[in-house]
């Protein structure tokens, strides 16, 4: 089948909620690609004959900028090398929260408690959980016991790193070998307590992809195509980010000043954000503190490729969701609500991060509502507060206690954010009714540097595509379909070598019960990509869904092969073995899943479907019944019908 047909060609599942007009004027998702299908891609090609498209000029080569250190070729050396020249700023970074974004747990300015008081054993969904520090080794254990309580194999992990300043809590990351895992367990600073990671279920075993390490730690090199590996050593050299996030690579810099080179005006041997236009200096904050709802990299290129000076734009795209569908105080929302603030929006661009925040320093907590204060007046000198004298010293004559106040986050248990849309009077911001016909997620705002517009609907593409599978069948998705469909096959059209879009493609037809299509797209983004953790899994999964079962082993096999710390990949061939009525080597695999993770309650469900094929019945139902007792109340009943169903 030629590839590129593919987009020419309908999703075929219908559910009745997909066949109402979700808004006037903006048709059904079957129905429209019925009665209008996209027109056929030109010079019909089969996946062996298409090659990776060329990338778009690399900005760090292409972008017109005076800064010299931003070329690739110039090298990251480090915050020791900047500490000869700059000791007093090195010294109160290294105070400041991104200064100690990352440390070796054991060596992190202590904020967590290992006493009894501090909840180091505490209970979450049915688990024990328990933090443990012996010298130099912290770990963290999760504990469970079966239905006839007889403890099962307890899953332990390594706390090697800590990430975040402490602030407001820290995560804790596992490495084994060269791959990376977040533990379970996390400290909550306000409520000087352990507790459950954010979003965590506690049999979850959560890979760590490079977008969380590119904001939270300095420098890593991910393996390109997988999911959480890194260059070996993962973390080499300094752990925290450093001088160079914000000033780029310093190499070219330290060489010319050991030599004793000053120039006379601006120092293009390094970027200063102060000598950047304001578009440009904000891309320096975008980098990490724009996180919006998704974010992936623009086609062909890598975040860490970025450089401050260069357009961040030009490297991520990011998605928000809808102001219909989005909701107050979510953590790492606050760039995002500056630019709703007044104060921003009348500046003309002149307020930014900065304006407010010291980035090489943080004022000490009695200081810092004098220290805010003062960053207010210098634009509202002129008006005074309202509140009577008394009333204001209550506060501590602090502005952003009225003005920028803060809540319980809605995203991240135990923590408080600051309200950055700095409303005059205080108050919740409150989504609103959703529009009929509005997308759930909406690019970020268009900025002066952007990518052509078709780069642009492609993005969009892939992540309204990666949306429809998680929306579930309803006007919604098919909405949403719609719109992706649309975007991919446009951008297949003009760039047809993109596994990025052919993933995505798959993931479309996929949801809309395509299986063989998205077999043929899966086929395509996977022998564009070699190697990609993520391709590779789409084949397995359209495989299945297929029928062709012998591709999905072969590839269950290479993804083993590729990850073998992963009990997932060990858990897709054994849902393939089972579907091949290869009882045994389905248990081998299943058993090897809870040998890396001995809680993993879909591995032990599907141990069960195997030991039930192969006529232990007592130990079948004491396998789903303990894997059954590994999930949250609310699953329970889809575990005991999933059993059914894979026991049929």
């Amino acid at each position: 089948m030629a590839a590129r047909a593919l987009l020419s060609r309908p999703p075929v599942r219908v559910t009745l909620a997909v066949l109402v007009v979700v808004a006037a004027g903006a048709g059904v998702w079957y129905g429209f690609l019925r009665t209008n299908p996209p027109a056929e891609l030109p010079h019909s090609a089969s996946a062996a004959t298409l090659t990776p498209d060329p990338p778009p000029p690399d900005p760090r080569l292409a972008y017109p900028t005076p800064f010299r250190n931003v070329r690739p070729d110039v090298k990251y050396v480090g915050d020791a090398a900047c500490a000869d020249c700059h000791l007093d700023i090195d010294r109160t970074y290294h105070d400041h929260p991104m200064g100690r974004s990352a440390a070796i747990t054991t060596r992190a300015t202590p904020v967590e408690r290992y006493d009894a008081t501090a909840h180091t054993s505490f209970a979450a969904l049915g688990s024990e959980m328990r933090v443990e520090r012996a010298g130099d080794v912290v770990r963290h254990r999760v504990t469970a016991k079966g239905p006839d309580g007889v403890p099962l194999p307890d899953y332990l992990l390594s706390a090697d790193v800590a990430i975040g300043s402490g602030a407001q809590g820290r995560s804790y990351l596992s490495v084994e070998g060269g791959s990376v895992w977040q533990t379970p367990i996390s400290w909550f600073t306000r409520e000087k307590r352990w507790d459950l990671s954010p979003g965590f279920a506690p049999h979850q075993r959560r890979g760590v992809v490079s977008d969380c390490l590119f904001c939270h730690t300095n420098r890593v090199e991910p393996v390109p195509g997988s999911v959480n590996r890194y260059r070996e050593p993962v973390f080499a050299g300094q752990l925290n980010v450093g001088c160079e996030r914000c000033h780029g690579p310093g190499e070219l810099h330290v060489v010319e000043r050991s030599v004793g080179r000053i120039p006379d005006g601006v120092d293009t041997s390094i970027v200063n954000p102060r000598h950047l236009d304001a578009d440009l200096r904000a891309g320096v904050c975008r980098q990490c503190h724009l996180q919006g709802h998704e974010r992936l990299p623009r086609r062909g290129r890598s975040l860490f490729e970025y450089r401050p000076g260069l357009p961040w734009e030009q490297f991520a795209a990011v998605f928000f969701p809808h102001a219909d569908f989005a909701g107050p105080n979510r953590a790492v929302g606050q760039f995002e609500q500056m630019e709703q603030s007044r104060c921003f929006t009348r500046s003309a661009g002149k307020l930014d991060c900065t304006s407010c925040h010291d980035p090489h320093a943080k004022p000490a907590p009695a200081a810092a509502d004098a220290y805010y204060r003062d960053r207010c007046l210098t634009c509202h000198e002129s008006q005074g507060c309202s509140l009577p004298v008394g009333e204001r010293q209550a506060k501590g004559d602090s502005c952003v206690s009225c003005h920028m106040p803060r809540a319980d986050s809605s995203n991240i248990v135990h923590t408080a954010v600051t309200d950055h849309r700095i409303p005059r009077r205080p108050g919740p911001a409150s989504a609103g009714r959703p529009s009929p016909g509005s997308l759930p997620v909406l690019p970020y705002r268009p900025g002066p540097h952007d990518p052509p517009a078709a780069e642009r609907e492609r993005d969009y593409g892939i992540v309204l595509a990666a949306l429809v599978g998680r929306l579930g069948p309803g006007p919604g998705q098919g909405l949403v379909a719609q719109a992706a469909h649309t975007r991919l096959h446009q951008s297949l059209t003009t760039w047809p070598g993109d596994a990025d879009a052919w993933g995505a493609l798959a993931t479309l037809l996929l949801a809309g019960g395509d299986a063989a299509g998205a077999l043929e797209a899966a086929r395509t983004a996977a022998a564009l990509a070699p190697g990609s953790e993520s391709r590779l899994g789409g084949v397995v999964s359209a495989a299945l869904a297929a029928g062709d079962l012998d591709l999905a082993a072969r590839t269950a096999d290479e993804l083993i092969g590729l990850n073998p710390k992963s009990s997932d990949h060990r858990v897709s061939r054994a849902i393939v073995a089972l579907r091949r009525e290869r009882w045994t080597e389905a248990e081998a695999d299943c058993r090897a899943a809870l040998g890396i993770h001995p809680l993993d309650p879909v591995a032990r469900l599907h141990l069960a479907a195997c030991r039930n094929r192969l006529g232990d019945a007592t130990g079948a139902r004491r396998e789903a019944d303990a894997a059954v007792g590994l999930v949250p109340p609310t699953q329970k009943a889809a575990y005991e019908d999933w059993y059914r169903r894979l026991s049929r």
